[in-house]
Parts: structure tokens; C-alpha cells; sequence
């Protein structure tokens, strides 16, 4: 198997918030003044998205059962929305940067067609997909479902930011960027709801992956922002939505008042899985999530200081980006760590096992318990030679497949699922 397959593997739309945490960087220094280096965190966040993109074409060319079985996956069909959503940040940035507001409306044409696609795929997977009898929905539903509501709501975000530059359609611009805000409210809702039962009723394992949950902080987050930018456009341009600003403000506030709320219970749930789980500190891009999801609170709250006059929102806000930029840093450091000494830069089969039954391994130095065998099987179609094969869960959650020679009794590591 070669390095750019077990490359492509490890990479899922997820990868596509660090794009968005990138330019929330960029777009809190240009918020706070410091111009001189927002240029740097968005072009490095251009750079980061071109090469999630060739990567993710490759997968889809080179290697599209894979892609589409990741794209049918009810568990993560709703990643895909992290597209839309960097698409949207980036043309944001153009706009706000650079103050290139053709290239925003380009854009934003192409977020619109992101998120209107990936809409109507994604959902059609969830309704229509065959459920299973044994699907059930704590293996299903996780936070990592609002990211259709980020995807939505920066969409709509670009939309009053291009109404801003806009000579012609503004109402109609206006009327778009107010539907999408809407239904990515309407999503956030739904899916909390959805949430709420999840953990009130079904067990909540110490080692599940918890930075996904921090969408739960960081879509309600950017509903606020959203909302915030339309009661200004509105309010300075005027027409049909005048008297939706009191609604406006009013649900900003609610959005924004709930995800913060939000914070402490992640953060509990992060102390339990790091006193309770023998994990360690494990690279994930969940660490960018986190950071992007802080970073619009930042932001979203920052845009409540000129909503409601709170200057003592200030602090907050800064506290807010402080977190957001020590996080975006750790995040960078450890990426560039991780793939300097992944085991997709290395030979393959370099892999020893400690038992003759899938138990443990070690790559790297780094030890990796196989949590669970999901299947084995006999396959003499590998290089010729009868191997066993197996299908397993390490307890960092990643789905590996794994194999054993009969003959030389040496175990080889194929690839990363997931």
C-alpha cells in the first residue's frame, strides 16, 4: 500500500476547521487592530485549504469507495458541511482583509452551491439511508452535527456581507441571507433538543470524543454573530425587514446566552475524560475545533459589545481570543508534530504487535490498545501470501485494518479507516 493512500485514510472532511480556526485568526486580528499580521494567519489558512482540498480530490479520484462510503456514513455525512463553511470564512476574509469584494461574491456563489448540495445529500442520507436494526442513536448523533448549522450560518454570514458592497439585489440578498440564518437556527434547535436526549438518556462513555460537543458552543455562537450583522445591515439600510430587529436582537442574545452556557458541562466533560480515560494527550484534529469554536465566541462576542453597549462584554471577548489563539498555536504545534512522525511519512509494516491475538501495538514509540476486533478474515489476495486480516477499534478510536502472515508470523499494519 503506498504512503499517499494511508495519507489520504487519515484525512476526513473534518479537516476543514482548521481552515475555518485559521481564519478566525486572521479575522480577530483584523478586529482588534492588529492589521500588520492578519494577512500572514489568512493566507496560511489559504494554504492549509488548498491542501485539504488536493488531498480530498485525490481520495475521491484515486480512492472513491472509500470517499463514498465516508460520504454514506450517517455519522458523518454532516462533516461535509465544513466545506460550506470554509469556503464562507475565506471569502469573508477576502472581503474584510483585502477588501477584494469580487472575489467574496465568487465566494459566496460557490458556498451557496457547497451548502445547497451537500443539503440535499446529506439529509437525503440521513431520512432515506437503510437504518439497521442495530443502529442505534448514541452511535449516530453526536455534536458534530452542528456543523451543518455552521456551514449554514456562514453562508448566510458572507450573504449580508456581500449585501454590504452590493449596488443591486440587496433585497433579495437580504432576504436569502435571513432565510439561511433562519434554518441554520432552526437546525441548532433540533439538534439541541436531539443532544439534550442523547445525554440525559443514553450512556455517555469517558472515552468519546468530546471535541465535536464543542459545536454544540460554537454554532449557537456563530447564529449570534449572524444575527448581529443582519440587525446592523438592516437597521442601516432599511426595507421590508425593519420590523424584524427587535426579533433580531432578542434572539442573538438567546443564542449566544445558551452556547455560553454550554461551556462549563464541556469543560466538565473534559476533566472526567482526562481523570477517567488512560488515553493521554493524543493528537486529534478535535483540537481545532475547539479552537475555531472559541474563536467565534470571540468574535460573537465582541459583536454583542456594539449590540447592547457592554463593555464589560470587552473582557470577555478578549479572554475569549486569548484561549482561541494559545489553542490555535497548540493545535499547529502538534499537527506539524503528528505528521513529522506519523506512520503516514514512514515503511510501511513498520509494526510490532505483543500477542499472537490482536491485543496491543506499538509504532513509533507510541502504544496504541486494540479496543475491539470488528472482524477477521482470511485473505490470500495480499501480495500473493495467506494472511489473516483483521478490523479493529484502537482505543484512540480509529478504525484500522491489520494483518497477520501464517508464514513468517509477522504482523503488518495496512492502512487507517477513518
Amino acid at each position: 500500500m503506498s504512503v499517499l493512500k494511508i495519507a489520504t485514510y487519515s484525512l476526513n472532511a473534518r479537516w476543514f476547521t482548521a481552515v475555518m480556526a485559521t481564519t478566525m485568526i486572521a479575522s480577530l486580528s483584523q478586529l482588534y487592530g492588529y492589521e500588520v499580521i492578519a494577512p500572514s494567519f489568512f493566507l496560511a489558512s489559504l494554504a492549509i485549504l488548498f491542501s485539504v482540498v488536493v488531498f480530498k480530490a485525490v481520495q475521491a479520484v484515486l480512492f472513491y469507495k472509500d470517499a463514498l462510503e465516508e460520504m454514506l456514513n450517517p455519522e458523518k455525512t454532516l462533516y461535509f458541511f465544513t466545506m460550506a463553511g470554509a469556503v464562507s470564512f475565506a471569502g469573508i476574509c477576502f472581503s474584510r482583509i483585502f477588501h477584494l469584494y469580487i472575489t467574496a461574491n465568487i465566494f459566496w456563489y460557490v458556498a451557496i452551491g457547497l451548502w445547497l448540495s451537500i443539503s440535499l445529500f446529506s439529509f437525503s442520507i440521513l431520512f432515506l439511508h437503510q437504518k439497521s436494526a442495530d443502529r442505534k442513536i448514541e452511535d449516530v448523533l453526536h455534536g458534530g452535527w452542528f456543523f451543518a448549522t455552521v456551514g449554514t450560518q456562514s453562508t448566510a454570514l458572507l450573504g449580508v456581507i456581500v449585501a454590504e458592497h452590493a449596488t443591486r439585489h440587496v433585497v433579495f440578498i437580504q432576504v436569502f441571507s435571513f432565510g439561511l440564518w433562519s434554518v441554520g437556527a432552526s437546525l441548532y434547535l433540533v439538534f439541541m433538543a436531539l443532544i439534550i436526549l442523547r445525554l440525559m438518556f443514553y450512556r455517555f462513555d469517558s472515552n468519546t470524543v468530546l471535541s465535536p460537543y464543542w459545536m454544540n458552543a460554537g454554532a449557537a455562537a456563530i447564529t449570534a454573530i449572524t444575527g448581529v450583522m443582519l440587525h446592523r445591515h438592516i437597521q442601516l439600510t432599511g426595507g421590508p425587514f425593519v420590523d424584524f430587529l427587535p426579533f433580531l436582537k432578542g434572539i442573538s442574545l438567546l443564542f449566544w446566552s445558551f452556547g455560553l452556557w454550554w461551556m462549563p458541562f464541556l469543560i466538565i466533560l473534559a476533566m472526567r475524560k482526562l481523570i477517567c480515560s488512560d488515553e493521554g494527550l493524543t493528537f486529534t484534529v478535535g483540537y481545532w475545533e475547539i479552537a475555531f469554536a472559541l474563536g467565534l465566541y470571540a468574535d460573537g462576542t465582541q459583536q454583542m459589545v456594539g449590540l447592547f453597549d457592554g463593555q464589560y462584554l470587552v473582557i470577555i471577548s478578549m479572554c475569549f481570543s486569548i484561549a482561541c489563539m494559545a489553542l490555535w498555536c497548540f493545535s499547529s504545534i502538534f499537527t506539524i508534530a503528528h505528521l513529522a512522525r506519523s506512520s503516514i511519512w514512514v515503511p510501511i509494516n513498520n509494526l510490532t504487535i505483543d500477542y499472537v491475538t490482536p491485543y496491543s501495538f506499538k509504532l513509533h514509540g507510541r502504544l496504541f490498545q486494540v479496543k475491539e476486533v470488528v472482524s477477521e478474515w482470511l485473505d490470500q489476495t495480499i501480495e500473493g501470501v495467506l494472511k489473516k486480516r483483521y478490523c479493529i477499534i484502537t482505543n484512540t478510536n480509529l478504525t484500522c485494518l491489520i494483518s497477520y502472515d501464517i508464514l513468517t508470523k509477522k504482523w503488518y499494519f495496512d492502512h487507517v479507516k477513518d
